[in-house]
């Protein structure tokens, strides 16, 4: 273990020693090296980083501005030759590279040049190049090769923004496809899948923004969520669980589900199966549901509830207090400290509560009486609580156990480890509140509604 300690603060002050030694003056060196075997652009970035360490260091300055034109200069011999032997794109990008190379280097106000008569070259060579490979665009779109088309019109982007049509090209090239994805989904009556195609593209492209509006009602999931029952002797529950459900279908962010205002919900299907000649039928929620615009109900019942409390109990323990005295020796004739110990007692806490909850829930076809989704949600959740407390602090608390109280016994113990006590103190900081049983039922609660809601988020109608 030792050994290894060695070996990993070896290692730290190293690395401490290599970063402590890029100094401007060793970064200086390095870009010299790579300029003496022609690595410019290698020997660029060592100058560079001298100068973000001491923009004024002049050796750097005068390394960069020698290695950058040296860059740039390769560069524009390249561009020359790819020019001159009829490759337009290479050559651009040569001529593109040094530009680039040239903006990097004058961020340290040092000056380099391209001369004029390479920049009209490669201008010329742009309008060239570009013209030819806007036919192939033009060619590829006219086959509907969409992908290799957008290829060729962005690069035209770059190279000139503001060409003829290209950005208008260019949209139908990267839109069209998506486009045309989500006309097939809307004529299959997948509207899900057509409304979040038209998502992708902007509403201004051809009908999108009328076209995702219709898919969006066409395929609008409205839900009605029903008074949940409760076969349990826990009253409320259902209650809490039909409002945290509510609440979180309306958080989910689904565009396509739609939830029927709950305020009047069940009074309105409560007279709707009063007004039903009398009928009992194991579809009248539905039949009801379907007169108020859902297209399913969401029916719940609390089908368990158990519970167990362990109140806090407390028990008194013996331990020990340390403290150190001051004290003189005679033959040295000098103060010392020494650690006592004083029998004390602190009280220990325990306690917990636990509670269970199953909850039977149904998505329901308001046009059909199917049960779409249906699932029997069992969770449980428990707390519980183990802590000390004394009025003296527990700091200086050491475990252990005493037989009397005001004298020494041979079977009186001092438990002083490190662990020992630090166990023991541990106890002093842990919580002290014990979550109620109704506190956990509404954990539980709300666990129970998020599933369904998630349940039901997940349900698409047009996969069945």
């Amino acid at each position: 273990m030792k050994n290894f300690l060695l070996k990993f603060i070896f290692i730290i002050s190293s690395s401490f020693f290599i970063i402590s030694c890029d100094t401007p003056k060793s970064l200086t060196k390095k870009g010299n090296k790579f300029v003496e075997n022609k690595l410019f652009q290698n020997a660029n970035i060592q100058f560079m980083k001298a100068l973000d360490k001491k923009e004024d260091f002049v050796e750097a300055r005068e390394g960069l501005r020698y290695s950058g034109q040296k860059e740039i200069n390769v560069y524009l011999d390249d561009f020359f030759k790819t020019k001159n032997f009829g490759d337009k794109k290479a050559a651009i990008y040569h001529y593109r590279n040094a530009d680039k190379a040239k903006s990097l280097i004058e961020r340290y106000k040092i000056d380099v040049n391209i001369p004029i008569t390479y920049t009209n070259d490669y201008n010329n060579l742009v309008d060239e190049y570009v013209k030819d490979i806007y036919l192939q665009a033009m060619d590829m779109l006219n086959q509907e090769n969409f992908s290799e088309s957008e290829k060729i019109l962005k690069e035209i982007a770059l190279l000139k923004p503001s060409y003829k049509d290209v950005d208008n090209l260019k949209n139908i090239a990267t839109f069209e496809p998506i486009y045309r994805k989500a006309n097939e989904f809307l004529e299959a009556e997948k509207f899900r899948s057509a409304y979040f195609n038209y998502d992708k593209i902007p509403d201004s492209y051809q009908e999108t923004k009328y076209r995702k509006k219709l898919a969006l009602e066409a395929g609008l999931f409205t839900i009605a969520i029903l008074e949940f029952q409760n076969s349990t002797r826990q009253s409320g529950g259902e209650s809490a669980i039909s409002a945290f459900t509510s609440d979180k279908i309306l958080n989910l962010n689904n565009p396509f589900i739609k939830l029927v205002d709950r305020t009047y919900t069940q009074s309105f299907i409560n007279e709707q199966i009063m007004g039903l000649n009398g009928q009992i039928a194991e579809n009248t929620n539905a039949q009801a549901g379907e007169l108020i615009g859902a297209k399913a109900i969401i029916t719940g019942k609390l089908v368990s509830f158990s519970k167990q409390k362990k109140p806090v109990s407390v028990n008194e323990k013996k331990a020990w207090a340390e403290r150190k005295v001051r004290k003189y020796n005679e033959e040295t004739e000098k103060y010392f400290y020494e650690t006592v110990y004083d029998k004390i007692k602190y009280n220990e806490y325990t306690g917990s509560n636990s509670v269970q909850v199953g909850f039977q829930f149904q998505l329901i076809s308001t046009e059909s009486g199917e049960i779409l989704l249906t699932k029997l949600i069992n969770l449980n959740s428990n707390d519980e609580v183990h802590f000390a407390e004394s009025n003296v602090n527990f700091r200086n608390i050491v475990p252990g156990n005493w037989r009397w109280q005001s004298k020494e016994s041979p079977n009186d113990i001092i438990e002083n480890s490190y662990i020992q006590k630090r166990a023991l103190r541990q106890l002093f900081k842990n919580k002290k509140n014990l979550m109620t049983v109704n506190d956990l039922a509404n954990e539980i609660y709300q666990e129970i509604a998020t599933e369904v809601s998630q349940i039901v988020n997940n349900y698409n109608p047009e996969n069945e």
